[in-house]
């Protein structure tokens, strides 16, 4: 059925996976065979957050296949919180979740716990993720220093060391700065466990 064209871009798809190839290290060709590969399981040309929580269950660990953190995930993906996730966003998304740079995990991860997307991580979205290393990690607060054996200890000293600016809320740059400053304190806080694994 050649007449029909079925396997050749439209201006739009073409313009989206150039943008693609501009943000994430692929060539075209490997990208026009994703996109492919895409466009057959999601025909409409978007993941809807049914079809990712589907698709989060045959891959994620089974600690993490809770609706809450499907949720965080799909908005992790959904960069223009469409409600949607395009063959752009999926390909970011991997290309960072992968990504051996910390920096990438970092922002992945940042963005998967804002979950009103304002940019900043509050106190309570912070704990969300620091309760969630304690809950997998069973007696993870005997072995830890007093002033860190509990979520709300934790989140309690992370934001007297990270949040330089004291307005209650971390940046993801806060955090990235932090990382390069002082690695040791980064992870006796945990935050290696929240945004580097």
């Amino acid at each position: 059925n050649m007449g029909k064209g079925g396997s050749k871009l439209s201006d739009k798809e073409a313009e989206m996976i150039a943008v693609t190839e501009e943000a994430i290290d692929m060539d075209r060709r490997q990208l026009e065979r994703e996109f492919k590969r895409f466009k057959k399981q999601f025909p409409s040309g978007s993941i809807t957050s049914q079809q990712f929580a589907r698709m989060a269950g045959s891959f994620l660990p089974e600690m993490q296949r809770t609706p809450e953190f499907v949720d965080r995930l799909f908005n992790a993906f959904d960069t223009d919180h469409s409600g949607e996730i395009d063959f752009s966003e999926f390909m970011l998304a991997m290309a960072m979740c992968s990504s051996e740079e910390p920096e990438d995990k970092l922002r992945f991860c940042f963005r998967s716990l804002d979950i009103d997307n304002n940019g900043y991580l509050d106190r309570q979205e912070l704990l969300y993720a620091v309760e969630l290393i304690f809950k997998h990690n069973p007696g993870i607060g005997e072995k830890l220093n007093v002033d860190v054996n509990t979520p709300v200890k934790v989140v309690k000293k992370i934001f007297e060391l990270v949040d330089v600016d004291g307005d209650q809320c971390l940046s993801c740059d806060e955090l990235i700065d932090f990382m390069h400053k002082d690695i040791e304190t980064f992870k006796y806080l945990g935050l290696n466990l929240i945004f580097l694994t």
